[in-house]
């Protein structure tokens, strides 16, 4: 006799992410006991937090501390966390043979903000599909790449790992000091800028081109907002970090290779955490660049996390319609005042959780103001991007960014409403409207 769950979608997606953390947890913890650098439970439940919610911050080095059977464990929730566990768990209800039922297909459809369970075990199929194509495509360059330093066996899982870990925005990297010893090459950090914007576009909108182009139709308004938004945020920081830094972290390199790690740092900041530059090189405005940056992240639906951009490119719109006095559009079609009351909502929390994560940070750490607020924007926006301070972080510090990694990958408003709001009903009662100044 089957059973149905009053839980909302929101509290099953908060409780699956964490139930896969504390199976990640419990593995690593095992799995590295008995290696020369065994993990304590809190580094294990870091590590894996910071796996299952891809974001790389690391208390302990992937490929020297922890044994080959906890890099496997972390890869594999790199993927279920980049997929995310709705995704996961009807993924394996579909190998197993197992019926999908209408439960099931609105908790995987809510996980990517979709409304209708129509279309899920398709959408499902061409997402597992696109990302086992898309991952194995790119392993082969990176495979040759690394076969270079690499015996083949070593460099074949090095290529696999980096391959998953770029195209989830987690920042993972098994190599001692990260990509910092390719900022001199366009293949490795070519293929990890591919693999990074094509996780952070999200599959709605990377579904949507392939169907438009094959219909020759217009995009929808929330990819046209996506590819939009996403171009900007590129090219700006690339163009913002080439001059704030061709004299600092950049520094060293020819022209063209300066514009190219620019480039690179601009793509990855957004949620994937790899650097080529070494974090601590950068300006104090490079720094900033580099927040903003990981404050926006990626696109609804897809492997990364921040405020995403739709959110920013929503309350640019509407910003920008209040001063023209003009109705709010995109792509030809009209944007509802309750689609910009959930992006600054999201946004306010967002900036409202971070501030309250330095604001404990500096109270209980030792480090410079700006040293933790980059971590704890690093954290929430679940990049991995660090100064080098995680690692030296007390156990409260710990605790601290694990909840910023944790609300940052499952989202703000998906914690809210899953774990705190009650159901929410319409009310009967109207109230007259006032006006209150602003500005």
């Amino acid at each position: 006799m089957k059973t149905y769950s009053s839980l909302r979608i929101e509290k099953t997606i908060t409780l699956g992410f964490l139930s896969l953390i504390a199976a990640g947890t419990l593995l690593l913890w095992a799995f590295n006991s008995g290696h020369e650098k065994p993990l304590s439970f809190l580094d294990a439940l870091f590590t894996s937090t910071s796996a299952v919610c891809v974001t790389g911050l690391v208390v302990a080095d992937t490929g020297r501390d922890l044994a080959p059977a906890s890099q496997w464990v972390v890869l594999v929730l790199i993927q279920l966390g980049g997929l995310g566990v709705m995704t996961a768990a009807t993924a394996i209800m579909v190998l197993l043979g197992w019926r999908v039922g209408i439960r099931q297909r609105l908790l995987f459809s809510g996980g990517f903000g979709v409304e209708t369970p129509s279309g899920a075990v398709r959408l499902l199929y061409r997402m597992l599909g696109f990302t086992l194509l898309v991952e194995g495509m790119a392993s082969l360059p990176l495979f040759f790449v690394f076969l270079r330093s690499f015996p083949p066996g070593e460099a074949l899982f090095n290529a696999l790992f980096h391959s998953v870990s770029a195209f989830c925005n987690a920042g993972f990297s098994t190599l001692r000091g990260g990509l910092e010893g390719y900022s001199g090459q366009f293949l490795l950090p070519g293929v990890i800028m591919v693999l990074i914007v094509t996780g952070g576009l999200g599959f709605l909108v990377i579904g949507d081109i392939f169907v438009r182009l094959r219909e020759r139709s217009r995009l929808s308004a929330h990819s046209v907002l996506v590819l939009r938004t996403t171009a900007v945020l590129i090219a700006a920081g690339t163009v913002l970090l080439f001059a704030s830094d061709a004299l600092h972290g950049l520094s060293g390199h020819p022209l063209h290779l300066k514009v190219w790690n620019a480039l690179f740092q601009s793509v990855t900041a957004r949620t994937a955490g790899f650097n080529t530059i070494s974090m601590p090189l950068f300006s104090s405005l490079g720094l900033f660049v580099l927040c903003i940056l990981m404050i926006i992240g990626a696109s609804p639906g897809s492997t990364g996390g921040g405020i995403k951009t739709t959110t920013a490119g929503l309350l640019f719109y509407s910003s920008l319609s209040e001063i023209r006095g003009t109705g709010m559009a995109i792509g030809n079609r009209k944007i509802s005042d309750g689609n910009v009351r959930r992006a600054l909502a999201v946004t306010v929390l967002y900036i409202l959780t971070v501030l309250l994560g330095i604001i404990l940070l500096c109270l209980i750490e030792p480090f410079s103001f700006g040293a933790l607020a980059f971590e704890a924007v690093s954290a929430m926006g679940t990049v991995g991007l660090s100064l080098g301070v995680t690692p030296s972080l007390s156990a409260p510090g710990k605790v601290i960014i694990i909840l910023l990694m944790f609300w940052g990958r499952v989202g703000i408003l998906t914690f809210m409403y899953g774990m705190i709001s009650r159901d929410r009903k319409s009310s009967k009662i109207t109230f007259a409207e006032t006006n209150i100044p602003v500005g």
